[in-house]
């Protein structure tokens, strides 16, 4: 996780009004998130649409990694023969 900078990472609402240009564009370059404040209290945060979905795609990832512990701590796993012995049953039944 990326470390916050002080000096660039925070942005006053009204600097973000002033600047909304080259704030995006710099969003786009560094990837870095900004926080907007609104009277000296974060208000919003601010990243670009790529930052965005990478991090989406990270959460699905351990999403679906913590469901796999979980399903393994449980039991409800499947030898991987037996898996693959019934893929190769449903392949030859056309399902």
């Amino acid at each position: 996780m990326e470390t916050l900078d002080l000096t660039t990472d925070i942005q006053p609402v009204t600097e973000f009004r002033a600047n909304t240009s080259e704030i995006l564009e710099r969003l786009k370059k560094n990837r870095r998130t900004i926080i907007l404040t609104q009277h000296g209290r974060p208000a919003a945060v601010l990243e670009s649409v790529e930052e965005y979905q990478r991090k989406l795609e990270e959460l699905r990832f351990m999403k679906g990694l913590v469901a796999g512990l979980r399903d393994t701590e449980s039991g409800q796993v499947v030898e991987g023969e037996d898996f693959f012995q019934g893929l190769k049953s449903r392949m030859a039944d056309g399902k």
